[in-house]
């Protein structure tokens, strides 16, 4: 019983240090979504100059003198892929403000697990497009744009998507072990 509730402490321990931690990433996230957005708009509607240094050192000035077509959708493409990342670390906060260690299969928990797969698997395939977007503009203007890899992300949701399964199993198993007591 005491090895019980040793294992029962440290899943507390483990799962309120990941909890702090998605918070930081989430704000880190937020911040960087928000940040993208602002120096677009600035850049197209306020000053020119901005297009130098749009994020972290980001530079898309000779892409913007090459097409302005092209730097707006890649603009897009990137601050889509930044909410998204933020919007899946959402998910998962309210994944752990929701689960129970006591009880932790619950349609509401493997709803939550489905949800972040897919906005995984949905950066991940808008990765692939604008990678090869960028692939295609490098050919064009020889200028690559730095776009993460979204085969990491598809990989993520898919393992995710196999948790999801399992947790619907988990509640099935729960369910009926609650309908023979």
């Amino acid at each position: 019983m005491l090895s019980l509730n040793n294992n029962k402490m440290k899943a507390k321990q483990v799962l309120n240090t990941m909890k702090i931690v998605s918070w930081i990433v989430f704000v880190g996230l937020c911040i960087r979504a928000g940040s993208l957005i602002v120096s677009y708009f600035i850049s197209v509607f306020v000053n020119k100059a901005a297009i130098t240094n749009l994020f972290l050192g980001l530079d898309l000035s000779r892409l913007y003198e090459y097409s302005i077509t092209h730097y707006n959708s890649i603009m897009l493409l990137v601050i889509v892929l930044a909410i998204l990342k933020a919007y899946m670390f959402f998910l998962v906060l309210k994944l752990f403000a929701k689960l129970n260690l006591d009880k932790p299969f619950t349609f509401v928990a493997a709803h939550s697990i489905t949800k972040i797969s897919f906005v995984s698997l949905l950066i991940g395939a808008i990765t692939i497009i604008a990678n090869g977007y960028n692939l295609w503009l490098i050919k064009q203007v020889f200028f690559p744009v730095v776009i993460t890899e979204g085969k990491a992300y598809l990989f993520l949701g898919a393992i995710i998507l196999i948790v999801a399964f399992i947790f619907r199993r988990g509640i099935e198993i729960q369910e009926e072990n609650e309908l023979t007591i």
